[in-house]
């Protein structure tokens, strides 16, 4: 069985492609087969692991337009399915087609992938077809969130979509929780907002915090993860990764209980 995990916000600088990329990173260290699925068009995060040509392996963009790709192994137990700039196009031709909303769930029921036991969608900064495609296909959500100015602005929006995927497309997604990322603990602002955060969304909220660090950067920049670097944020993305699994397994066990998120009288 796999858990597929779609990382959202349709703000953009929320940290979605950082915190996918190093969970999933974490998470092929610990020996889990992972699977990352690059679904913003911008491609940000398949440049920041490998330089090996979509053009010549084919991405997200041919598996969801019925062509041939070939998934990128990166490194034992991590795998790509890169995006691109043409995936700005299929969401396009996608729309008013019957299927439009649930490509990528059928693309994973394939076989190929089944051998995954981790499949992580970075998603677009946006509420479109492709972010739908992926709450569709996910079991779970997790929402980075960046505690800065209007951090919490279009979450309304987004709780609302997430409503309507559930009760129109995939009854069994669920809300993993909401991770609070760059954080720097010297402004007051920023600790403002933070318990802002955590006044909204409640147990909903990770307990580990991702700090601001540089070294996050280099990290991109070598097309590594973060856990292989000597810092603190190292420590924080290892026991993130750790606190998700915990998650996963008491939902798993039935012992994961409900959160209620309060903006506005929204439900989670």
């Amino acid at each position: 069985m796999n858990r597929v995990i779609s990382f959202s916000n349709q703000k953009g600088g929320a940290g979605k492609t950082t915190t996918s990329r190093e969970i999933a990173i974490y998470l092929a260290n610990a020996g889990k087969k992972v699977l990352i699925i690059d679904s913003d068009p911008q491609g940000n995060l398949s440049k920041s692991i490998t330089d090996q040509s979509v053009e010549k392996w084919g991405g997200l963009y041919e598996a969801l337009s019925g062509e041939n790709f070939i998934v990128q192994e990166i490194e034992p137990e991590l795998f790509l399915l890169p995006g691109d700039i043409r995936l700005s196009l299929l969401e396009k031709n996608l729309l008013g087609e019957i299927d439009a909303h649930t490509r990528l769930k059928k693309l994973l029921k394939e076989p190929l992938f089944k051998k995954f036991e981790y499949i992580i969608i970075d998603t677009p900064p946006s509420l479109g077809v492709l972010t739908i495609n992926a709450l569709t296909a996910s079991k779970y959500l997790i929402i980075p969130m960046n505690p800065a100015l209007y951090s919490m602005q279009g979450t309304n929006d987004l709780m609302n979509t997430i409503g309507k995927v559930r009760k129109n497309l995939n009854t069994e997604l669920s809300i993993l929780g909401v991770i609070i990322n760059s954080f720097d603990s010297i402004p007051v602002i920023t600790r403002q907002i933070k318990a802002e955060i955590e006044a909204a969304f409640l147990s909903l909220v990770f307990k580990t915090t991702i700090s601001k660090s540089i070294k996050i950067e280099e990290a991109i920049a070598e097309q590594k993860g973060v856990i292989h670097f000597d810092c603190k944020v190292k420590e924080q993305i290892i026991t993130l990764g750790k606190e998700l699994l915990a998650r996963i397994l008491e939902n798993e066990r039935g012992k994961l209980q409900p959160s209620t998120w309060t903006v506005s009288g929204s439900q989670a």
